[in-house]
C-alpha cells in the first residue's frame, strides 16, 4: 500500500486564536471516503507575528507533500515569503493558497508568487477536497471547479463552484478537528451578508443568506460548553440578521447564558435594535457588541452604499446600554468622499453617544470589493501590497491621513481609559 499524501494546513492567526476556516476545510476533507486512509492531515496554527523563516522551518520539519495556507490581507506578506522559502528548500512541495486575500485576484497572486501552484477561490471545503483527490491521483489540478492554477507556462481559471448546503459541511467542533479555547472560540450560524458596503467583501459572491440549521448550532454550542468554555463569540456579519433569527439564536443560547455562558464582541446592525432586541441579546449572553457607523459623512456613505440614521443609531446604543451591554463603535479613516472635517465629525458623534469603546481603523482597499474596482475613478491611492492600506484620497492627502490616524488612535485610547 502506498504512503498517504501528507498535507499541512497552515494558518497565521491573531495571537491566541485558531483558524476556523482551515478547520472547516480539514473536517470536510477528512470525512470524504475518497481520501479516508489515503491522506494524512496536520494543522499548524501559528501566530501572525511569526517570522516567515520560522514558519518555513516549522512546515519543513513536517515533510509535507502539500502545504495549504489560509491567506488574509493582514498575514499575506508573511505567507508569500514563507511559501517561497518552503519551495526553495523543498522544490517538490506543492503549495496551495485560499482565503479572501487571494480569491478575487488569484491570477495576479500566481503571477507574482512562482512558488504557489494553486489558488482556491471562494468557499474552500468542497473545492479543496476535490483538489486533494486530483493531486493524489496525479490528474490535472486546473480542471477542478473553483481553482485557478498553473498549467505549464499558463495560468488557468476553472469555472466557479456552486455554493454548498451548509449543513452538508461537517462541523470542525463536532468532528473533533478543532478544540474550543476559552475566549477565542468562534461559531457561525449563517454565511453571506444582507448589506453591500463598498469597502467589504462579506456580501459579494453570495446570492442569498445561507443558514446552518438550529439543531446544528445547538449541538455545537452544547459541545463547546460541555468542554468547559463559558466565553466565546459568533462571527456572523450581522448577529441580529432579522427579528425571527435573533429570537431563534437567543432561544438557543438562553439556557446556556442562564448558567453563566457569555458572548463577546458580536457584530450587530445597531439601527434595528430597540428595547426588545436589546433584551434578546442580553438573554443570549451578549455583553459586548461591535457596530458602525464607520462614518457619518453623507458623501462617503453614498459612495460606500451604506445607510445611516442618526436617531435610530442613538436609540440602538441607548437600548443596549440600558440592559448592560457595552458598545464598540467602529470608524474608518480614509473612506472616499470623507473630508478631514467629516472624520472629525464622525468621532464627535460617536463620543456624544458615549457607547463604551471607540475603535479607529484605516481603510484597506480589499480585493474583490467595490472600492477595489473603483479605486482609480474615486481617486483612492493605496498600497498594492497587502494589507492594501489607503495612502491618500481625493479629499485627504497623505500627511493629513496620518495625522487623523494618530489623533483618532490617541483619542480612542484616552476614551477607553476614562471609562
Amino acid at each position: 500500500m502506498s504512503e498517504p499524501l501528507r498535507i499541512a494546513l497552515v494558518a497565521l492567526n491573531s495571537p491566541g486564536y485558531q483558524s476556523l476556516g482551515l478547520a472547516y476545510v480539514r473536517a470536510h476533507a477528512q470525512e470524504d471516503t475518497r481520501l479516508r486512509g489515503r491522506v494524512a492531515f496536520t494543522t499548524l496554527d501559528l501566530s501572525s507575528d511569526e517570522d516567515p523563516w520560522w514558519v518555513a522551518y516549522r512546515v519543513l520539519t513536517m515533510e509535507p507533500d502539500v502545504v495549504a495556507f489560509s491567506v488574509m490581507c493582514w498575514n499575506a506578506r508573511r505567507i508569500y515569503d514563507a511559501a517561497a522559502l518552503i519551495k526553495a528548500a523543498r522544490p517538490d512541495t506543492r503549495i496551495v493558497l485560499g482565503g479572501p486575500e487571494v480569491s478575487e485576484n488569484a491570477h495576479a497572486v500566481l503571477a507574482d508568487n512562482p512558488a504557489v501552484e494553486v489558488v482556491v477561490r471562494g468557499e474552500g471545503e468542497q473545492t479543496f477536497t476535490e483538489l486533494v483527490d486530483v493531486m493524489r491521483n496525479g490528474r490535472k489540478v486546473s480542471y477542478v471547479d473553483g481553482v485557478t492554477a498553473r498549467a505549464g507556462e499558463r495560468i488557468i481559471a476553472a469555472p466557479d463552484r456552486a455554493l454548498a448546503n451548509l449543513d452538508d459541511l461537517p462541523s470542525p467542533y463536532l468532528t473533533g478537528v478543532l478544540q474550543p479555547l476559552q475566549g477565542s472560540t468562534y461559531l457561525e450560524t449563517f454565511r453571506g451578508c444582507p448589506h453591500s458596503c463598498a469597502y467589504c467583501f462579506e456580501g459579494k459572491g453570495f446570492p442569498q443568506i445561507r443558514s446552518f440549521s438550529p439543531e446544528r448550532v445547538k449541538r455545537e454550542v452544547q459541545m463547546i460548553t460541555d468542554a468547559g468554555i463559558d466565553e466565546f463569540s459568533f462571527i456572523d456579519p450581522v448577529f441580529n440578521l432579522n427579528r425571527s433569527r435573533l429570537e431563534l439564536v437567543s432561544g438557543i443560547m438562553k439556557p446556556f447564558a442562564d448558567k453563566g455562558v457569555r458572548l463577546h464582541t458580536i457584530e450587530v446592525d445597531i439601527e434595528r435594535i430597540d428595547a426588545e432586541e436589546a433584551q434578546l441579546l442580553w438573554d443570549a449572553g451578549v455583553r459586548t457588541v461591535e457596530t458602525g457607523p464607520q462614518t457619518v459623512g453623507a458623501k462617503a456613505l453614498e459612495i460606500c452604499d451604506r445607510g445611516f440614521n442618526r436617531e435610530r443609531f442613538i436609540t440602538g446604543v441607548e437600548s443596549l446600554k440600558n440592559v448592560g451591554i457595552s458598545v464598540e463603535c467602529d470608524l474608518i479613516v480614509g473612506l472616499p468622499g470623507d473630508t478631514t472635517a467629516d472624520v472629525l465629525q464622525s468621532i464627535a458623534f460617536v463620543l456624544s453617544v458615549d457607547p463604551g469603546k471607540l475603535q479607529m481603523s484605516t481603510l484597506c482597499v480589499l480585493p474583490g470589493t467595490t472600492l477595489w474596482d473603483r479605486a482609480d475613478e474615486l481617486g483612492l491611492v493605496y498600497n498594492s501590497q497587502p494589507p492594501h492600506e489607503v495612502i491618500q484620497t481625493a479629499d485627504i492627502d497623505f500627511a493629513d491621513l496620518r495625522r487623523l490616524e494618530a489623533y483618532g488612535t490617541a483619542l480612542a485610547a484616552r476614551y477607553r481609559a476614562r471609562i
